[in-house]
């Protein structure tokens, strides 16, 4: 059972093609939707159509960014668990009477919860329950469920036909609501009605109190499995058979004795599929360990033999020569050197001059040189990270400053670039080991301006992360909820749902990006960016978002912050080309040609919005005023949105050029404008 390694999502190409617009035409006999033009005639108007490329097939979802919703990512053969769950590979929990429960309560409720700690092949067992359902042919489809929530609910859950799901419940950021465990059992009932089951993953900590009494039926507390069965499957299962027989040896007689969890016991077999030969047993074992006795020995006191304060100075540099390792000599002695300072060792010249050299506090903390590199010892793979662990786990109370020295070092402009990005990537390592949300809170806050790009590509890493990820994506939701986040913060998200992750995850990242759009200004530089990036990429994706967006605000359930959220959404994603080209694709369908006009109507009579779309409106105008075919049903939607005359004001910054003459472009739009308004009034009064 493997509960560690990165699960793969559903990655679908990421270098389909963008989206380039084929003619402008007009179908014949097409007739064109209401408009808000302020009578009650219909206009006369011919439809925009625009093709274009894409993904097809999207999963349904919902992109509400005021509602809660879950969208289901499909479990591949590729993923990690999915592998591990295969027939002579999975190894069953040791508690076999639990896990022969689990599999009886998943067929009588529909539902099982696995309350169990990360890392004991939870979510390989609940794949492996849900592959050996027999109930449906050919065997149920299985996604991992990505909730958006305020709190759990079943409400957003799906329910489709001869499907399994994996829900990730643990780590609850406050308590649910005291029906939720009664209304999973409804739930329950009706996944079986459709040959559907769901495999809650919880943690004993979590999931108890009154909410959670009506689910103990289907309560199963799993154990992970036998550590040396696991470990000789895992061999096996990479064709080292051969190796099998290394297992034999008295170096691993505490280890099977210990019986570690089966994240554990993954990475040992890992190390010895990796392994180049026997001789690397013994470091093998060691550094499985996480080189405890090593690293003692390292910060020991009758090792260095001198004062508290020496003691204290060497301590110091071996964690310094951890953060930054492999990093120049000089960003580790000043990263030593800053940690003396925030413990009140003052480091002025004099006692800078009166300390011991450079070159003896790093051979005092066994840190060797190579060129102007520090590295701890180089055999010892997985020691710098280990010696970070250490102390966070040996000096608990010391973590807020020693969270604020690293992130601090990080943001220091006179570190190098790359000696600041060893930091964070030391810091994101240790903030998933130790699921310490505070070390991501701390490199988004505190890396502004060039070093922001470090706080992206660290969060990013982490978004993606099979068991880390879900508290990211939540922390990055929770910053963009809130009334007055940060400009960082705000750029941080919209970089972040513009990059690799929007990309691979682009339904979670776009609601994200809506949120983030609310707090920029209109035409913003950095939101435009962003949404173009995501509609080269995942045009069918965006395509849905915003076309929800727009109807949640024409149906009146929108508030005011999601009204002002899709309205600079909106006008960022017509922006750019590609968005234009998305959009106006869909102008044919009278629905969307008509929530098109009203969006555009919406934005004339928003002062904050009047320069921003002055400005896209001339763009229109330079690029289609000049193209033969696509001239024509342009200037067409166009006469549509101006029909109005309190919408018209918008004209006068446009109509003159700078050379004080009227515009043609504008003034055919004008004149078709007032045509249909006429035309329509006379029609009223007949």
């Amino acid at each position: 059972m493997i509960d560690h390694e990165p699960r793969q999502q559903d990655r679908r190409d990421s270098t389909s093609p963008s989206v380039k617009p084929a003619a402008l035409h007009e179908p014949a006999g097409s007739a064109s939707p209401p408009v808000d033009n302020g009578y009650n005639g219909q206009p006369h108007s011919r439809p925009v159509h625009f093709s274009h490329s894409g993904e097809h097939g999207i999963q349904a979802y919902h992109l509400h960014l005021n509602d809660d919703h879950a969208v289901s990512i499909p479990i591949a053969e590729s993923d990690a668990a999915y592998k591990a769950s295969q027939d002579g590979r999975f190894v069953p929990p040791r508690n076999t009477g639990q896990w022969s429960a689990a599999s009886a309560s998943l067929d009588e409720y529909g539902i099982v919860v696995l309350c169990a700690a990360p890392g004991t092949g939870r979510r390989t067992a609940a794949v492996r329950l849900l592959r050996t359902r027999t109930v449906t042919n050919p065997p149920l489809a299985i996604f991992d469920l990505d909730p958006e929530w305020s709190k759990p609910s079943v409400r957003p859950l799906p329910e489709e036909e001869s499907t399994g799901y994996v829900l990730d419940l643990s780590d609850l950021p406050e308590q649910p609501d005291d029906r939720l465990g009664t209304d999973l059992i409804g739930y329950g009932e009706d996944l079986r009605k459709k040959n559907s089951f769901l495999v809650i993953l919880a943690t004993p900590a979590d999931w108890y109190g009154h909410w959670a009494e009506p689910t103990l039926p289907f309560t199963v507390r799993l154990e992970s499995p036998d550590a040396r069965t696991l470990v000789t499957a895992e061999l096996r299962a990479h064709h080292r058979d051969d190796r099998v027989a290394w297992l034999e040896g008295k170096e691993f007689g505490d280890i099977w004795k210990a019986n570690p969890s089966a994240r554990a016991s993954w990475r040992l077999a890992d190390r010895l599929i990796r392994a180049s030969g026997p001789e690397q047993i013994q470091a093998i074992v060691k550094e499985f360990g996480d080189w405890h006795a090593d690293i003692e020995a390292l910060l020991s006191k009758d090792r260095t033999k001198g004062s508290d304060t020496q003691l204290l100075s060497t301590r110091v540099m071996v964690w310094a020569g951890a953060l930054l390792h492999g990093g120049q000599r000089r960003s580790v002695i000043k990263a030593a050197d800053d940690l003396l300072a925030q413990l009140g060792f003052e480091r002025d010249p004099a006692n800078v001059l009166t300390d011991a050299t450079t070159s003896s506090r790093l051979d005092a903390a066994k840190i060797t040189r190579d060129g102007d590199r520090a590295f701890h010892d180089k055999n010892m793979e997985g020691l710098p990270a280990a010696i970070l662990r250490h102390l966070w786990d040996e000096f608990p109370t010391q973590r807020e400053l020693l969270r604020t020295w690293a992130i601090g070092i990080a943001a220091d402009p006179t570190i190098p670039e790359e000696d600041a990005r060893r930091v964070t990537t030391a810091l994101l390592k240790l903030a998933m080991h130790r699921h310490d949300r505070a070390v991501l809170d701390g490199l988004a806050g505190d890396l502004q301006g060039p070093r922001r790009v470090l706080a992206v590509e660290a969060l990013t890493e982490a978004a993606g992360d099979a068991e880390f990820g879900r508290y990211v994506r939540d922390r990055l939701r929770q910053w963009m909820d809130a009334k007055a986040p940060s400009d960082n913060k705000v750029d941080l998200v919209i970089e972040i749902c513009a990059g690799t992750w929007g990309i691979s995850q682009p339904a979670l990242a776009l609601t994200r990006l809506g949120k983030a759009a609310g707090h920029k200004d209109f035409g913003s530089a950095a939101v435009v960016h962003a949404f173009q990036q995501l509609a080269l990429r995942r045009p069918e994706h965006v395509r849905k978002a915003v076309d929800q967006w727009l109807s949640d605000v024409e149906s009146g359930q929108a508030d005011e912050a999601v009204r002002r959220q899709t309205l600079r959404a909106f006008l960022a994603l017509v922006s750019s080309d590609e968005g234009t080209d998305m959009v106006l694709n869909d102008v044919p369908t009278p629905e969307a040609r008509l929530r098109l006009v009203r969006t555009w109507q919406k934005l004339l009579s928003t002062d904050a919005a009047v320069k921003a779309v002055g400005r896209q409106l001339t763009r229109w105008q330079e690029r289609f005023q000049g193209d033969p075919e696509r001239r024509e049903p342009v200037l067409d939607l166009l006469a549509d949105i101006f029909t109005p005359p309190s919408r018209r004001s918008g004209l006068d910054g446009l109509m003159v050029t700078e050379e004080s003459a009227i515009d043609p472009f504008w003034r055919e739009v004008l004149e078709r404008a007032a045509y249909r308004y006429r035309t329509s009034e006379e029609a009223s009064t007949s």
